[in-house]
């Protein structure tokens, strides 16, 4: 079963639309929510297709979507970058 893009649909939702009109305008943005939607774009592109079986790494991924979709954007930052950390992937800056 082919998987949901799901980076792409959070971005889409949780985007407020001044981060979207910022973003259209070129212009970078600092918003909480960018910045958990960079992190996970970051950790499905890089650790998050590494093969079946990985579903350890899945529970803190899944933890800090449902933590940013929730407005709890610190504690999904926080989550994201532990993990990314955890794994050997530099933390880009926001």
């Amino acid at each position: 079963m082919p998987r949901t893009p799901l980076p792409f649909l959070l971005c889409l939702l949780l985007l407020t639309p001044a981060a979207r009109d910022a973003l259209a305008q070129g212009q970078p943005t600092a918003s909480p929510q960018a910045r958990c939607t960079q992190l996970l774009e970051l950790w499905d592109r890089y650790a998050g297709n590494k093969g079946e079986g990985g579903g350890n790494m899945d529970m803190p991924r899944k933890s800090a979507v449902t933590d940013c979709a929730a407005g709890r954007t610190d504690a999904g930052i926080r989550t994201l970058e532990d993990l990314l950390r955890r794994n050997g992937y530099a933390i880009p800056p926001p």
